[in-house]
């Protein structure tokens, strides 16, 4: 079998199948359906569905939120009689 040159396109670098890439997230296969659905990037080629790697991980990233850090108090505004004072 020849070597695969460096123009070839390495599939499997790629692409991960469903179900390796939910295993891999913690999260069913049932969930990874309605990511696809919610806007996930996928291929369904040979009997499986694919998901590309760097574009699912991109996907993932895009969804996190973040809670906003809660406000300082503002301090009170110093009396005239504390400015003044020596």
């Amino acid at each position: 079998m020849p070597s695969p040159s460096s123009d070839e396109f390495d599939f499997l670098a790629e692409y991960v199948k469903e179900s390796e890439w939910a295993a891999a997230h913690g999260v069913s296969q049932r969930t990874v359906k309605r990511y696809r659905d919610q806007g996930l990037a996928f291929l369904d080629h040979g009997g499986f569905i694919w998901i590309p790697r760097r574009e699912g991980r991109e996907w993932l990233e895009s969804r996190v939120k973040r809670r906003h850090p809660p406000r300082r108090r503002r301090q009170a505004a110093a009396s005239p009689a504390e400015i003044g004072a020596p």
